[in-house]
């Protein structure tokens, strides 16, 4: 079984990056992936769209075509009422399974106040919550996430692109401190995720390609450097069933 923990739908105002239901199905049906979760792509900073996106993901995940969950994104500097509202109506009524900031998108510190607000509603609910690292530095340095991290070592945290190629020695340090941190490494090459499953192992590190193009490179990285099927089933599904609490 493989498992997509980071897929995105819709329309991304501040990459002008778009992917269509039609899209991840089909990729998915290609490379043989069993299921994904999927975000969304940043939408307008606006309620109402932020609500449609969620709902057109909703939707997606009733396909009878391949296993797909949510997870909600949602601009933590909506008010803190709105904010609340929809990220439980997301997990409570839509079934969703985490929460995902965007450092470069949301134009947040990941242990700003505002952000902080997202960790504890992510405690509140009893799901993962998901962060950018990598591009937008310095708000997406995984060490920017540290601060947050101290107060609430009881809250899941996946560190998307695990600092990416340039900043992934600080994700995986970070991982290594905190027991609640798990590394989701697409877009880093094979000799720093390779660095990764030696130092925090495969218990740690959850597959993902972020896009249905990159499906076959993070693929491809994995078979190349594990050999042993236990370890790879772990990165491929078993980590993403444990984490997100997956109903398979």
């Amino acid at each position: 079984m493989i498992i997509d923990v980071h897929a995105h739908l819709g329309h991304d105002v501040v990459f002008d990056e778009e992917q269509s239901e039609e899209q991840l199905i089909a990729g998915y049906k290609e490379h043989r992936i069993d299921g994904a979760i999927v975000q969304p792509y940043i939408c307008r900073p606006y309620l109402e769209d932020t609500r449609q996106i969620h709902n057109r993901i909703y939707e997606l995940t009733k396909s009878k075509d391949k296993r797909f969950w949510g997870m909600a994104s949602i601009n933590p500097h909506f008010r803190p009422e709105d904010y609340d509202k929809e990220a439980t109506r997301c997990i409570k009524e839509l079934g969703f399974v985490g929460l995902k900031i965007t450092p470069i998108a949301h134009a947040v510190h990941p242990s700003s106040r505002d952000a902080l607000h997202t960790f504890e509603i992510a405690r509140a609910l009893k799901v993962p919550l998901m962060i950018h690292t990598g591009a937008g530095v310095p708000f997406s340095d995984p060490i920017s996430v540290t601060g947050a991290l101290e107060s609430f070592k009881d809250v899941i945290v996946v560190l998307a692109h695990a600092g990416s190629e340039m900043h992934n020695q600080q994700a995986t340090y970070i991982a290594k401190k905190y027991d609640n941190v798990y590394l989701e490494p697409s877009w880093v090459g094979v000799l720093g995720v390779e660095k990764m499953i030696k130092q925090v192992g495969c218990g740690k590190i959850l597959f993902s390609s972020d896009s249905i193009s990159n499906i076959p490179v993070e693929m491809a990285k994995y078979k190349s450097l594990i050999k042993n099927q236990g370890d790879l089933e772990k990165i491929f599904a078993t980590n993403a069933i444990s984490v997100y609490n997956l109903d398979v």
